[in-house]
């Protein structure tokens, strides 16, 4: 496999998987160096093969976890066990088996894998299903139990009920992690719901086991995983990502945790919700003074200048990262901008922010990045991308 093959593969297939990647140039490599090794905190050195004499960089802004580069290690090795097959006609849908396999063997014990491995490739392929004319939707609990169960996986994708009986949401099927089917889930609702898709909360609370690994299929033809109660993978818009969550917290870098956190996980439901949003958050030397650069006066909700605000005003008399998180997924849905300030306190929601004339890329990030010469600006695409600004510069991206 040469440097171009190489870094196009990367391209396709591992910077997508992480927020805010990119690759440098092509450096030169000595079979004494490993696969995957970091050069620094914040960037790791790749190549397809010992005897490969290059490297590329992988790096991004943020320092990588030891469990993200566990990540990569697997997918360079699977990547490097078919290098020699990078000149087939079928490397292609060779490669489209890695993130399953990489997926299978960084979440669950060794028992699960081939399981795992399989369940995913089940849920990629009914995505493209329908049933009496509406896309499939469906979900399932591995539990690393073996012996239960008289149902194989595959029989169980064979039929037409398996596309009625969980609903994606709060019921699905278990299973063994020898791919044997023995029950039907009804889930409760969940007190807290973290690092997940609120809608989502009661799949992702089932994950409360070191063993459990549940996946999802949802209307959009979306798979995501979660283990640990948090969501884990998501395959969207043709790519798996991962989800680092403390990660992207940290690089918004305004206000404390707590709403930093808000922030991102009602990013998270306005995202797989499709409704998309625009949120900001002013810096404390921003409001009030510059607020009114971008945000209309009378938008701001203490003003109760129109019906909007005045509503506001009354249903909104917490931070933000103190409300329920339905209302935040509201507010951020509303069409228009969110404004918040550095505490959480509201400043406005469902305002159209004055944007330069000549703003390409849509209303949305056009908003988004005008709103980030004041604090932090972030865009949630109605078909579900994430981007988050500072000083008018992308810091993230999911």
């Amino acid at each position: 496999m040469n440097a171009s093959s190489f870094r196009d593969l990367l391209l396709e297939h591992l910077v997508p998987m992480f927020s805010g990647t990119e690759l440098g140039d092509a450096v030169v490599s000595l079979p004494r160096h490993a696969l995957a090794a970091f050069d620094r905190p914040c960037t790791l050195l790749l190549k397809p093969t010992k005897d490969a004499r290059f490297r590329f960089a992988f790096t991004r802004s943020q320092p990588f976890a030891p469990n993200e580069k566990r990540l990569v290690e697997l997918f360079i090795a699977e990547v490097s066990a078919l290098a020699d097959q990078s000149g087939s006609a079928y490397f292609q849908d060779l490669m489209a088996t890695v993130p399953r396999r990489v997926i299978s063997r960084f979440l669950p014990g060794a028992r699960g894998r081939t399981t795992l491995e399989n369940a995913l490739q089940s849920f990629e392929s009914l995505a493209a299903q329908t049933y009496e004319g509406r896309p499939v939707v469906a979900a399932l609990g591995l539990t690393g139990s073996r012996g239960y169960g008289r149902i194989r996986l595959d029989e169980l994708w064979k039929e037409d009920f398996s596309a009625v009986l969980s609903n994606g949401f709060d019921s699905m099927y278990l299973c063994g992690s020898d791919g044997r089917v023995f029950n039907l889930a009804f889930l409760p609702s969940p007190k807290v719901v973290t690092y997940s898709p609120y809608r989502l909360g009661s799949i992702a609370g089932w994950c409360n086991e070191s063993q459990r690994v549940a996946l999802v299929l949802n209307r959009n033809g979306e798979v995501l995983v979660f283990k640990n109660q948090m969501l884990q993978f998501a395959k969207r818009r043709g790519a798996w990502r991962y989800y680092a969550h403390e990660s992207v917290v940290k690089r918004l870098g305004v206000g404390d945790k707590k709403l930093r956190r808000a922030i991102y996980e009602s990013c998270l439901d306005v995202s797989f919700a499709r409704t998309g949003g625009c949120l900001a958050v002013l810096t404390s030397k921003a409001y009030p003074k510059r607020a009114t650069e971008v945000v209309p006066q009378n938008d701001f909700v203490d003003t109760r200048g129109n019906t909007r605000t005045k509503l506001l005003s009354q249903a909104v008399k917490k931070p933000f990262q103190s409300l329920d998180r339905r209302l935040r997924q509201e507010l951020l849905s509303l069409d228009g901008a969110t404004v918040l300030k550095h505490t959480g306190d509201l400043v406005t929601a469902g305002s159209i922010v004055k944007v330069p004339g000549g703003s390409t890329g849509g209303g949305r990030r056009a908003a988004a990045i005008q709103l980030s010469s004041l604090g932090l600006g972030i865009k949630v695409s109605a078909d579900g991308p994430i981007a988050g600004f500072r000083n008018r510069e992308e810091i993230f991206a999911l």
